[in-house]
């Protein structure tokens, strides 16, 4: 069969995808393709007793249609699949796709292809689409091998695999991040002329090529897909549009619009949201005005919550804290509700400004507007603080965390330790490190690294050189910088023979010393006659 002889050109040519598992483990993912109920109405429209259908039929297809978006639970869905297994005739194999792709949608992937399997070793019919929903269900549970192996079924039992069987693989295959697969694979699709791609599937790989740093290779797909008359939509210029902005092209991302728009294809907000957003970043504001006026009057697409977001947080990281504050008054009167990052932006606008009344006025509009806040909400609160020095307010909403069903975070202490540390209470730093980690709180590198710094710089070496010798009974490893912070501290105090030892650790574990270290050395060296040591170690650091 010709057929079967280009798709084993095709299945042949694909590399190597590892070893396929016999048992098949799903995990737990998240979208599912939908297969479309027309086609499998048409499957059933062709069947020549379809004029005459039982009424247990009738009530099965009424019941299924009822609960297409998921049953109350799976027992029930068992339980159908179980009454449908034991009907005289067997339902049409549209019903039992019907029935795997609900299960779909409630991701229920594992039972859908257990049942998938069972319906084949029970020898009930099944066709392409019942194909498409198992590789479906492979591939978005990171079994993308699996769903090959079930293409090669497809063509072994006579089925013709259609555009949604390809395009799914192709999903699964970036979904993996084997984008290189992905686009061999795509490319034998286009040589063997297996399919005639539709827009999904050229969006599907723009797509994956843009989220794994490929723009110039989606460009070229780009206009290739225009070569095969298949015409980009809105999805197809935003997915460029947006890896064209993450890499600060935003010219050549503003050019791409406006061919979008010659071409009659409408943005939509998420379009705008990523222009917006770059044109923020860059303080290019009366572009920003125009673009928003032009997308409200003239396209009359409606900003949404991560627009007004997204302008929120420009003008409070630009100190225009009126103009913050103004958008989220238009985003009341538009009927926008701000959520937690809108106001967490504001928040961190007046803390930068040091404007700590209206910071804090925030946090209770927050809460009487019964929104939560989150952990970074008060980590921005708590360093603000603790930047001013207030400490003992740090520690009450630190202590206040609680009070709002919030756990602190790594970050939360490092911020807290370094505040304690900066007023020169590097013991009570370390008091209050050991209060935390006795109640379960695991430190960061970046906790030790706080720590060392605070302690050294407060001559207490000892203690110093102490807790960096807990580093690894901890599960952590030194990094550069945290071996420089205590031979600087070794420095300091004149424990030069200390210094000597770390300096020889740091250097086979293929660190070398930063330019703080060199400079308290060669301080030492000018103020010092020519100390046998202190030469020694600085030839040390300088290999």
């Amino acid at each position: 069969m010709a057929l079967l002889g280009v798709s084993s050109r095709l299945l042949s040519s694909l590399p190597r995808l590892g070893t396929i598992c016999s048992c098949f483990q799903l995990l737990s993912p998240c979208s599912s393709t939908i297969i479309s109920v027309v086609h499998f109405r048409a499957l059933s429209n062709s069947n020549p007793n379809s004029k005459h259908i039982p009424d247990s039929h009738l009530k099965l297809q009424q019941l299924l249609t009822q609960n297409k978006s998921g049953f109350k639970n799976l027992d029930n869905a068992l339980s159908l699949f179980r009454k449908m297994l034991k009907m005289q005739p067997l339902p049409c194999d549209f019903h039992f796709c019907q029935l795997l792709t609900t299960l779909v949608k409630m991701k229920q992937y594992q039972v859908a292809f257990s049942l998938f399997r069972e319906m084949c070793t029970l020898s009930i019919p099944v066709n392409i689409f019942t194909f498409n929903i198992a590789i479906n269900c492979c591939c978005h549970s990171n079994r993308v091998n699996y769903a090959f192996s079930l293409l090669a079924t497809t063509f072994k039992r006579g089925f013709v695999p259609d555009v949604v069987t390809y395009n799914t693989l192709i999903r699964g295959l970036l979904s993996q991040h084997k984008s290189a697969e992905a686009r061999l694979f795509f490319a034998n699709l286009i040589k063997f002329r297996e399919i005639q791609p539709d827009v999904i599937t050229f969006n599907t790989m723009i797509d994956g090529l843009c989220k794994t740093g490929h723009t110039d290779m989606a460009l070229w797909l780009f206009r290739f897909m225009e070569k095969c008359n298949c015409e980009p939509n809105t999805i197809t210029y935003t997915s460029i549009i947006d890896s064209l902005c993450k890499r600060g092209l935003v010219d050549d991302a503003l050019n791409l619009h406006s061919r979008m728009m010659e071409k009659c294809i409408l943005p939509d907000v998420w379009t705008y949201n990523r222009i917006i957003q770059v044109l923020c970043n860059l303080n290019r504001w009366e572009e920003v005005s125009m673009l928003l006026n032009w997308m409200m009057e003239d396209l009359k697409i409606s900003p949404d919550v991560h627009t007004f977001t997204i302008l929120v947080d420009a003008y409070s990281k630009s100190g225009k804290l009126d103009d913050a504050k103004h958008i989220i008054q238009i985003m009341n009167e538009r009927g926008e509700n701000p959520d937690i990052v809108t106001y967490t932006s504001l928040m961190q606008g007046y803390c930068s400004q040091g404007q700590m009344d209206e910071a804090m006025a925030m946090l209770n509009t927050i809460r009487s507007k019964k929104i939560m806040p989150t952990s970074y909400t008060y980590n921005i609160l708590v360093n603000a603080y603790c930047r001013e020095q207030k400490l003992d307010i740090a520690m009450d909403l630190y202590r206040n965390m609680a009070s709002d069903g919030l756990s602190p975070t790594v970050v939360t202490h490092n911020i807290l330790l370094h505040g304690l540390c900066q007023l020169g209470k590097s013991m009570e730093a370390l008091t209050f490190f050991y209060k935390i980690q006795g109640l379960g709180h695991k430190p960061d590198i970046v906790t030790y690294e706080t720590l060392l710094g605070g302690l050294c710089k407060n001559h207490y070496v000892d203690k110093a050189l102490s807790l960096f010798r807990t580093i690894e009974c901890n599960g952590l490893i030194p990094e550069s910088n945290t071996y420089n912070i205590i031979i600087r501290g070794c420095l300091w105090s004149k424990k030069y023979d200390g210094a000597c030892k770390l300096v020889d650790k740091m250097v086979d574990c293929g660190f070398s010393s930063d330019a703080a270290t060199t400079s308290v050395l060669r301080h030492l060296l000018l103020s010092k006659a020519q100390d046998p040591t202190l030469v020694a170690l600085y030839q040390k650091c300088l290999h």
